[in-house]
């Protein structure tokens, strides 16, 4: 089977699928051979913890303490979009009917909430329906979709009706993480509540919090026999990638999530018997360009600054070789495992390439002056330096930062390297406080169509100064709009190929933003006291960091246990 048809089964597939938890691989291990116990240390550039364990926080990762989603808190169903997979956490199946517009999903017995009392089916319903009374806490925007209403029919049984078919969602609602109803309806304001004694169905309980490490301990009746193998996990903050990098290279923690500045050289050469990376490619970097304010709302221009970008260059210093450049069809946005089956030759030929002279000849044909080194725009006004905003301490954002802005100064644009903190990193994102930026896509990329939703939907961005989820470049089209719609209410492959395509002609010809290299998950570890990590032979998960929601950092602590 295909990647294209095996995501389409996924997506629009009437059979019930459960594979199962606890038929997880172990990494080079049998069960007799597993030693329980340890205390795993995870830590991150995050600078400080912030003293919040909602799991349905609007902030998402950036506004909880690690481990919320991957430790306490669980989805459905984990899907894994590196070897499209899945693995059930608190569902065990589900089937799609009624002309896929009824989906009924089966909820696992035999679990308890860490308080002890027992999960069901309401538990899911009223997570869902919490969403939609406060919609806020709807960052995946399920309730503005088709959806029409969650019910729980059975302790074990929670039917999704749609008011038409929406297949595309499927993978937002297996992955949303539930929480307790007997609690949580007692909650005042769940948007802003900081969940200070958290109760969830996970591995593992909270032991202690302060604003830069938080630890874990075993929950002692999780319901999967025999799982977690580890006592414990602690996380800790600390002030930059280069920090985390040098605490897992000389054993003062186990793995991190950092692109590390040539990872061979400087990571594994240390000690190559158990430093180790795998960066598994899913997603892309982005140059984010804010359409909604000059000179980013000019098509020309934005057009300009991406043909004078050499992504190879990009990505060569960001990655030194270990994460592809994004040219020539992956200029759609559209992952190279993905490209085959869906860019068709009549949208290849519309990319653009790399040509600095070539983008100084547009502008100057549409009125903008390079004078003694700085681009004049049309008016005579000089442009601004431009401040090109990424993560505090993320040297592969940075680096790319820099590049750019070198590749720029011919063209007479000057620019700047603004490094903020995740928190307001990802504040700047959502409320348009930024001229360029670097950062990832969103969506969980089992076809183009997640990629898209994310990036263009009017579903997920906001004018300036008022949050705009994952669309931060603030950019629409009516055609786009469309092509979404179109492939989101059909189970028809070629109706949804030629929607992507329509998308893709659309992303060359406007540029809203400018892909630049691959987007992998920087899973780095240490093997000198735990082994059992996911990789390229046992890809039980996607590289997930440490702090994922969705199931895929969980399976991590699920799977990792004594040396």
């Amino acid at each position: 089977m295909t990647k294209a048809s095996r995501s389409l089964a996924l997506l629009a597939g009437s059979a019930t699928v459960a594979l199962g938890l606890a038929a997880a691989p172990v990494a080079s291990a049998s069960a007799a051979s597993i030693r329980y116990g340890g205390v795993l240390k995870y830590v991150s550039s995050w600078t400080t913890i912030p003293d919040n364990f909602n799991p349905l926080n609007p902030a998402g990762t950036g506004g909880t303490a690690g481990g919320t989603g991957s430790l306490l808190y669980e989805p459905l169903i984990y899907n894994n979009i590196y070897t499209g997979k899945q693995t059930d956490f608190l569902a065990t199946g589900y089937k799609w009917s009624n002309g896929n517009k009824t989906l009924t999903v089966t909820t696992r017995q035999g679990v308890k909430w860490s308080d002890g009392t027992p999960f069901s089916a309401a538990d899911v319903a009223f997570t869902f329906n919490l969403l939609k009374r406060y919609p806020a806490l709807d960052t995946n925007g399920d309730w503005k979709t088709s959806l029409s209403s969650v019910t729980a029919t059975g302790p074990d049984t929670v039917v999704f009706q749609f008011k038409s078919p929406y297949t595309v969602i499927l993978p937002e609602l297996l992955g949303q993480e539930i929480v307790p109803e007997h609690l949580w309806s007692k909650v005042k304001n769940p948007v802003t509540y900081a969940n200070p004694h958290p109760v969830g169905t996970g591995p593992f309980l909270l032991k202690s919090y302060s604003n830069t490490e938080v630890s874990y301990v075993k929950n002692p009746h999780y319901w999967m026999p025999g799982r977690p193998y580890l006592s414990g996990v602690t996380m800790e903050a600390v002030k930059s990638n280069s920090t985390a990098q040098l605490l897992v290279m000389n054993g003062g923690a186990d793995f991190t999530y950092d692109g590390i500045t040539d990872p061979a050289k400087s990571f594994v050469a240390a000690h190559p018997a158990w430093n180790h990376f795998w960066w598994p490619v899913t997603n892309f970097n982005f140059l984010y360009m804010n359409t909604a304010a000059a000179p980013f709302n000019d098509l020309y221009f934005r057009k300009a600054v991406a043909m004078a970008i050499n992504d190879n260059v990009v990505a060569e210093r960001a990655y030194f070789g270990a994460i592809p450049a994004a040219t020539g069809a992956l200029e759609t946005g559209v992952t190279s495992g993905q490209v085959d089956a869906w860019v068709p030759p009549s949208v290849r030929r519309l990319e653009w390439k790399y040509d600095p002279s070539g983008a100084l000849k547009l502008l100057e044909s549409h009125g903008y002056k390079l004078v003694s080194g700085t681009l004049e725009a049309p008016g005579g006004k000089p442009v601004p330096t431009l401040s090109i905003l990424v993560g505090s301490g993320w040297s592969d954002f940075i680096s790319m930062a820099e590049t750019i802005g070198q590749e720029l100064l011919p063209l007479g644009i000057h620019t700047t390297v603004n490094q903020e903190p995740y928190s307001t990193y990802a504040s700047s994102a959502d409320f348009g406080r930024y001229s360029l930026m670097i950062s990832w896509g969103n969506g969980n990329n089992v076809t183009p169509y997640y990629e898209y939703y994310y990036l263009l939907s009017p579903n997920n961005t906001a004018p300036v100064g008022k949050l705009a989820s994952t669309n931060w470049e603030r950019f629409t089209s009516p055609s786009i709009t469309s092509a979404l719609g179109q492939y989101a209410h059909t189970t028809d492959l070629a109706v949804q190929k030629a929607a992507m395509a329509a998308i893709e002609k659309e992303v060359l010809k406007y540029v809203p933003v400018v892909a630049l290299t691959g987007r992998p998950n920087f899973f780095d570890y240490s093997t000198r006291s735990f082994v059992g990590w996911p990789s390229p032979k046992n890809p039980y998960n996607e590289g997930d960091p440490g702090d994922g929601f969705g199931g895929g950092g969980e399976m991590t602590y699920l799977n990792v246990h004594l040396n």
